[in-house]
């Protein structure tokens, strides 16, 4: 009997049979590209002596007969990008949704500076809300060596943090191999070989996790029943026409002068910075996203979230909010503010902000009513 014996090309480990059925060294608790290859590849002898129990028909062209079309194949990960805390590019798979990277550096600074956590998770809503069609996609971040990954694709949150510690020592080792700083802006040559190597090691690894075809909804374990309303705002095609802050326990954090003339003048100027932070988020998202993001979850403590979220209303108006709690009541919080924002929204901005401000006054004296402003429905 011949023992067929595989070298892990991360740390010279030797497979035996059994082998992991998850590809992973014992040794190293790395993914082992040449395990895959020796179980998957063509040269599996496994593989070829089961093939001889199957016969290969040819297709037959039956007039009258249906053209059946191939099954649609379903691509596990839709995105995979790499930016340096820095914000500089360093590797992304797909040239269409590149612009993700600079959404992420900035989503990075309201979510480590204003909020005071992590970046997390990110429900993107592709198409319309309301059409019945219309498709969910999950995004998760993940930091590690001063490196910000994204992952875009439905996944459990167990495959998510397998795919992102692998590919994080993957990079690890491919950066150090070859002496790229990724603190610094990367050369053309830096870029290419991060991404011939970055684009061979994600089709290993996308074949080794489960196919995830369907929307599944993102876990979070709670301890929070109640969801509180921090801040507000409206925008029209990126204008900010309202901005309405709560934060009287200064949980969002601001940089910026310390001396104001009163607590108005204070107020204002950490509107205006909160607002132009989320503006300059929607003028990515619309340039680039057929689509938006739903919500954006900071991680601020164990079982402790932070949310920015965004709802798409009538005549090209947005709606935003920072709240903390439990997103799963997120929606009777929008609905208490939209009734109220119906009459502003329900025609085309023309410039005037008078009808915005009375409406913020009225809004923000309907919400002080609310005990901590918290929503419990």
């Amino acid at each position: 009997m011949v023992i067929s014996k595989v070298k892990c090309e991360n740390c010279g480990y030797i497979f035996v049979a059994p082998y992991p059925e998850d590809y992973i060294c014992r040794n190293c608790h790395r993914f082992s590209a040449n395990l895959f290859d020796f179980i998957n590849g063509e040269g599996n002898f496994l593989r070829e002596r089961e093939s001889k129990n199957f016969e290969i028909q040819p297709p037959r062209n039956i007039e009258g007969t249906e053209k059946r079309e191939n099954p649609k194949i379903h691509k596990k990960i839709r995105f995979y990008g790499i930016v340096s805390k820095e914000r500089h590019r360093v590797y992304y798979n797909n040239k269409k949704w590149k612009y993700l990277l600079e959404l992420t550096s900035n989503l990075d600074f309201i979510a480590t500076g204003t909020l005071s956590g992590t970046l997390d998770k990110m429900l993107i809503i592709l198409g319309d809300e309301d059409d019945v069609n219309d498709k969910k996609l999950i995004a998760c971040f993940f930091e590690k060596n001063k490196a910000i990954h994204i992952l875009i694709g439905n996944f459990s949150d167990k495959d998510c943090d397998w795919i992102f510690n692998q590919v994080s020592m993957f990079l690890t080792d491919l950066l150090k191999k070859n002496n790229i700083d990724i603190s610094k802006k990367l050369s053309r040559i830096e870029k290419r070989t991060i991404s011939i190597k970055m684009n061979t090691f994600l089709n290993y690894i996308e074949e080794a996790v489960e196919l995830k075809v369907k929307f599944e909804a993102p876990n979070f374990d709670f301890l929070d029943n109640w969801l509180r309303l921090d801040y507000y705002g409206l925008s029209y095609e990126s204008i900010g026409v309202i901005s309405c802050l709560f934060d009287q326990d200064n949980n969002l954090k601001f940089s910026g002068p310390k001396d104001f003339k009163n607590e108005s003048e204070k107020l204002e100027f950490r509107e205006s910075v909160l607002t132009a932070k989320i503006e300059a988020i929607i003028a990515i998202i619309r340039g680039n996203m057929k689509g938006y993001p739903r919500w954006i979850s900071i991680k601020a403590s164990y079982q402790k979230y932070r949310y920015l979220s965004f709802k798409k209303l009538a005549n090209k108006f947005f709606l935003y909010c920072i709240t903390e709690g439990n997103i799963e009541k997120l929606e009777p919080l929008e609905l208490f503010l939209t009734i109220r924002l119906k009459e502003a929204v329900s025609n085309r901005f023309t410039g005037s902000l008078k009808v915005f401000n009375e409406i913020k006054v009225v809004i923000r004296s309907d919400v002080e009513t609310i005990p901590d402003r918290k929503f419990y429905v």
